[in-house]
């Protein structure tokens, strides 16, 4: 469904390991002009991180962003990722929220209980919620 939302599979990659060693859910890139870019356009580099420490064995996937390019990483929020009877967000995904923003990423956490929601029983409803949290203004 998000690679529909995207325009097509070489969109979006799934279960990004960051240099923080946390997972994203999906990942994409929009230019400026809010159209994704496909994982083969830009170059791909391999090596360590400007300004971080890292172990000499230790080697991660970086990629050169265009100009004005965003990073978005795209995160489904379970019943776990939340306090007991109030939507309010554990500790634990809050911080992975706030690493993610510091790598540049634009987060956008997708809670259970909008995406199960009756309002998006339909496959038309969820894309469309998807389209309005990726390419619009927002709240993450």
């Amino acid at each position: 469904m998000l690679a529909e939302v995207l325009g097509g599979i070489n969109c979006v990659k799934a279960s990004v390991l960051t240099p923080y060693y946390h997972t994203v859910d999906f990942e994409c890139i929009l230019d400026k002009r809010k159209k994704p870019l496909p994982y083969g356009g830009h170059k791909i580099a391999l090596g360590k991180l400007p300004e971080m420490h890292w172990e000499s064995n230790t080697q991660i996937v970086e990629s050169r962003l265009p100009p004005e390019a965003e990073r978005i990483a795209l995160e489904f929020l379970d019943l776990r990722a939340f306090c007991r009877n109030i939507p309010h967000l554990k500790g634990k995904s809050a911080m992975k929220k706030r690493h993610l923003e510091i790598l540049g990423y634009r987060v956008i956490q997708i809670p259970h209980f909008e995406w199960n929601s009756m309002t998006m029983s339909t496959k038309d409803a969820r894309m469309d919620y998807l389209r309005e949290r990726i390419f619009g203004d927002g709240k993450s």
